[in-house]
């Protein structure tokens, strides 16, 4: 997993983060991890996260690595007048298959992806038993219409546009938060114009996040890619595409390709 470990600590870290995240860190129970959201002003993903408070006063959150700075550049106007700072950890992150996961601690947070999967974030470079690897992890997690946001895609898609709001990431009872008010208009008087699904790509030659995904019956670019990883039979890409695109004959770089919907 190519991901880094920012750490809140300070006596306003539930403020902080409950004004500036989609989920409700006010009544987040200690060491019960959640997926959430950092959005910016027009409503638009800046990252998304996984998130454990260890105590009332310190929260621990995964993201990208490469987003990882710039989220903390972000947020350094928010913290400049709180109780709170910011750390960028020198953790790593892997993912891993067993049906026994290790106990979690302050140095090692464990966090459950399925009855086999979960992830492990530890203070150490010693990689845990039974790490998978990179693309097997991605697989998986995109079979479970996981999306995630890496340095090329930061402000570019509304949470609905990854299916978050189907996902329990947004909290729409929790009250303010940067974004919110665009995000719960959507949610309450709109519907999303584009959804995620899986695109099943063959061929040798690799997809790139931000290709566009084209209707082949009128040239016009219906969604693009969000993330891609390799299979044996070509590329798997999570992509956000028009609610309709089941129904259109698809396209990535002149290569027809299979659509599949996500459970909502």
């Amino acid at each position: 997993m190519s991901d880094a470990v920012l750490e809140f600590s300070g006596l306003d870290v539930r403020s902080v983060l409950q004004g500036q995240t989609t989920k409700n860190f006010e009544r987040l129970p200690l060491n019960s991890p959640i997926d959430g959201a950092f959005c910016d002003l027009k409503g638009r993903v800046i990252a998304d996260f996984t998130a454990v408070m260890t105590s009332d006063d310190r929260a621990l959150l995964r993201t990208d690595a490469d987003v990882a700075q710039a989220l903390k550049t972000h947020l350094g106007k928010y913290l400049m007048f709180s109780k709170t700072t910011l750390t960028l950890l020198t953790w790593n992150c892997w993912g891993c298959s067993h049906s026994s996961p290790p106990m979690g601690s302050d140095d090692m947070i464990v966090v459950p992806r399925s009855a086999l999967l979960y992830e492990v974030w530890c203070n150490n470079n010693c990689a845990p038993d039974h790490v998978i690897t990179h693309d097997s992890w991605r697989y998986e997690r995109f079979l479970r219409g996981e999306a995630r946001i890496c340095q090329a895609t930061m402000h570019q898609f509304l949470p609905q546009d990854l299916n978050y709001d189907l996902q329990g990431i947004i909290d729409f009872d929790k009250g303010c938060y940067t974004g919110q008010e665009i995000i719960a208009r959507l949610h309450y008087r709109g519907s999303p114009k584009r959804r995620l699904s899986i695109v099943s790509v063959p061929g040798s030659i690799a997809p790139s996040v931000n290709d566009k995904v084209v209707d082949a019956g009128t040239s016009k670019t219906v969604g693009s890619i969000v993330e891609v990883t390799q299979t044996e039979a070509g590329w798997l890409c999570l992509s956000e595409v028009v609610v309709d695109a089941k129904d259109r004959t698809l396209q990535v770089r002149d290569v027809r390709v299979e659509i599949q919907a996500l459970p909502s």
